[in-house]
């Protein structure tokens, strides 16, 4: 069976790489066109176009709906499995291939349908989320389940913890759903229950307010990281600084929102409720770095604002 694959980040590639292991066909890759990255704007290729590349497969990175139809169309695949691409898809695109086009979500679907499902799911305190494999239809995220797993959303976990995990979970779900195809074997179960969905988070986004309990600051510095990322100011030069990695602490006495303290080699950051720790900063325009060390360069008395 000849297989067209879509995807972008690096969260698609244990599903393509395990694609390519089959004894089917990867008839072609399209993924989002290189983009400048970083302060020097380098033009950088997507992590699925360079898999692509160095496995030496048929690739296409086009710019627009016309391009996509194009790509498709000269790669002739009879099913198409889609991780992250990262575009919205015409219904003449879903008309176009025989076995259709399936989509790898990152929730338990109908719950969080939209591009940011994982981090809504962190946001919102959930203790339980999944991996979702269904056939697109136009209505979005919408379509029957093919199949799906359930995975625990552990107290630490970030954005990125989460996705790695799931990511992994997703390949042999993929792999099932090819042989299934192949062999006629396919069952279809329409989505039940209420749905909510999952838009994608803007920069400000990240923005934290101090004057909210930790555990709400927690679970947003974790849904955020990686992308966009959590920021705080500081009060006295306005300077971004991004919070990498907290943790809620307990028995510590409660300091004013904003206000940093170092007490047992831990860098303590006050919010409405009890502090913060902070792990691993990121100022503006460096690399990551230990709290500790961003906090012994300060100068004495800095705070955050709180809002």
């Amino acid at each position: 069976m000849r297989i067209l694959f879509a995807g972008s980040p690096e969260v698609a590639l244990p599903s393509l790489g395990a694609l390519l292991a089959t004894d089917h066909t990867l008839c072609g890759v399209v993924s989002q066109p290189a983009r400048p990255v970083g302060r020097s704007k380098t033009l950088t290729p997507t992590a699925v176009a360079a898999f692509a590349t160095e496995n030496h497969l048929p690739l296409a990175t086009p710019d627009s709906v016309e391009g996509l139809l194009e790509a498709v169309t000269s790669f002739r695949p009879e099913v198409a499995v889609v991780v992250a691409y990262g575009r919205i898809l015409s219904p003449e695109l879903l008309a176009s291939l025989p076995r259709g086009w399936w989509n790898v979500h990152f929730s338990l679907l109908p719950r969080w349908r939209g591009a940011a499902p994982v981090q809504h799911a962190i946001l919102e305190g959930d203790t339980v989320t999944g991996v979702t494999l269904f056939k697109i239809v136009p209505e979005l995220d919408a379509g029957p389940i093919a199949s799906s797993v359930s995975v625990d959303i552990e107290p630490l976990d970030s954005q990125g913890s989460l996705l790695e995990r799931m990511s992994s979970l997703a390949a042999p779900l993929v792999v099932d759903l090819v042989y299934r195809l192949h062999g006629g074997d396919i069952a279809l179960l329409d989505q039940q229950g209420e749905a909510t969905f999952a838009p994608k988070f803007q920069k400000r986004a990240g923005a934290l307010r101090l004057t909210e309990p930790a555990e709400v600051l927690d679970r947003r510095i974790r849904a955020l990281t990686p992308e966009p990322g959590a920021k705080v100011l500081r009060a006295d030069n306005d300077v971004s600084i991004g919070i990498v990695s907290a943790e809620l602490v307990t028995n510590v006495e409660r300091i004013a929102p904003g206000e940093l303290r170092y007490s047992h080699g831990l860098v303590l950051l006050g919010t409405g409720t009890t502090p913060l720790v902070l792990n691993v900063v990121q100022p503006a325009g460096k690399k990551p770095m230990p709290a500790g060390d961003w906090y012994r360069g300060l100068p004495q008395g800095v705070v955050i604002h709180a809002t």
